[in-house]
């Protein structure tokens, strides 16, 4: 992890408490979703309650129907296309 200092007079190497090093640990299992810098609980807490608010409700919503629209739509054609090819293919047995 880290380099350790000399112990010596002068110097006293630096010990975590429990408490950082779980913390610690829990920000090392979650790095996968980091972001620039650190954010405290109170942030934490005002980006959730941003994120339910009903504007972002809404336009997660407006989102979602468009995005299962343009899947039904795909969806269809495949179907579509899939009746084709089973047509072709009895065509010729």
């Amino acid at each position: 992890m880290s380099q350790e200092l000399p112990k010596t007079k002068e110097h006293k190497t630096y010990q975590p408490t429990p408490e950082q090093l779980e913390r610690w640990k829990q920000i090392d299992e979650l790095e996968h979703g980091v972001t620039a810098g650190f954010s405290t609980p109170e942030e934490d807490d005002k980006r959730v309650k941003r994120l339910l608010e009903s504007d972002y409700i809404e336009t997660q919503l407006e989102r979602l129907r468009a995005h299962r629209k343009k899947l039904i739509k795909k969806l269809k054609w495949t179907e579509e296309y899939e009746e084709f090819l089973l047509r072709e293919k009895n065509k010729g047995s």
